[in-house]
């Protein structure tokens, strides 16, 4: 499975679990106008659920991202020794 597919996979299931919470809500409150226990429940974890896949997903890319440029820097530090090191026989 590619990563961009796993990424749309995530961010899709994140952003169903927050409408459901927000259809549920709303629902809820316009049949008998009051959200009970259960509901209410289910609205916050829904929503914690939701943002926890957003911040672990945005977390992720951040570290990858973050662990890529430092790649990057090392070897190019690596390429201007190496450089130097014919240049000064």
């Amino acid at each position: 499975m590619k990563q961009n597919t796993k990424d749309w996979i995530q961010y899709l299931s994140a952003v169903a679990l927050i409408a459901s919470a927000i259809i549920l809500a709303f629902t809820s409150f316009l049949m008998i106008n009051d959200i009970n226990a259960g509901t209410n429940a289910y609205i916050g974890i829904a929503i914690s659920g939701g943002l926890a896949i957003f911040g672990v997903a945005a977390y992720t890319v951040n570290q990858v991202t973050q662990f890529k440029t430092e790649i990057r820097r090392e070897l190019q530090n690596m390429k201007d020794e190496e450089a130097q090191d014919e240049n000064h026989p």
